[in-house]
């Protein structure tokens, strides 16, 4: 972790989130103390929602803090089929399976050392019956790829290249079409297709054939705005709309990204 990531300010900011942290994690001092200097604490994080979570490394608090602390994909539906794209540590999909009643989850995460966490927490939870963990990369074609684990604009790892050459590390990953999934899993619909794939919307979205937007219902995602063209905020509005879905929610979480909710 890096120095900065410990700065004094930083740090101070974290903290000042405690009082939320306390409302939902059962072992928040544990909470508090890893996630306020970037630690990996020994024992799972225990939610007061029975959620268990592992992690092994300090970014992986970053997702527990948009899905269990600032609610960025909203509470997940109850007798649903959801399709959790990015889906890193498995908190969105443990959340689903454990608060959600009879909700079947598939959750495709791309990078080992993520996805391998993931089944972790599913078989802490006891959800193997209802998580369903690929290691796939989730694109617009079904190919082998290089997924850019560092040295890029991205947080978590990403398939966008980096516009400039610069010290980064990859790996080949493979890839598997929103459509093969729905296909593959023989979903008639699915009730939440939920993404958090690191620029990769566009390329997920744009080229998936029309009709299987039908059997989408929900979207809850994260978006960022790659270009001035298609590959943005605006793009896609006119997109999802074109497809008959309405946009429910939305809200800029920095200048570059943010969350964006359709239902049809």
């Amino acid at each position: 972790m890096a120095k900065s990531f410990r700065s004094p300010g930083k740090v101070i900011r974290r903290l000042k989130l405690m009082p939320q942290v306390a409302r939902n994690v059962q072992n928040w001092p544990s909470f508090m103390y890893h996630y306020a200097l970037g630690l990996v604490p020994r024992k799972a994080y225990r939610f007061r929602n029975g959620v268990l979570l592992k992690i092994q490394h300090a970014t992986e608090h970053v997702p527990i803090m948009g899905i269990f602390l600032r609610s960025e994909y909203g509470t997940p539906p109850g007798n649903a089929t959801i399709v959790d794209l990015g889906a890193n540590i498995g908190a969105f999909s443990v959340y689903a399976g454990k608060v959600a009643r009879n909700t079947r989850v598939f959750a495709y995460e791309p990078f080992d050392r993520a996805y391998h966490v993931m089944r972790q927490n599913v078989a802490l939870n006891e959800l193997a019956d209802s998580i369903s963990c690929f290691n796939y990369a989730v694109a617009g074609t079904a190919v082998v790829r290089e997924l850019f684990v560092s040295g890029t604009d991205f947080f978590f790892p990403t398939l966008v290249a980096p516009a400039r050459p610069q010290k980064m590390v990859s790996q080949q990953v493979r890839c598997i079409t929103l459509a093969e999934i729905i296909d593959e899993n023989r979903l008639d619909h699915v009730d939440l297709l939920k993404m958090d794939v690191e620029g990769g919307e566009y390329d997920i979205l744009y080229q998936t054939p029309y009709h299987y937007f039908s059997r989408i219902r929900e979207i809850r995602m994260e978006y960022h705005n790659l270009d001035q063209k298609e590959q943005n905020l605006s793009g896609l509005r006119l997109f999802l709309t074109s497809q008959g879905y309405t946009i429910t929610h939305e809200r800029a979480t920095s200048g570059s990204n943010g969350l964006l909710w359709a239902s049809r």
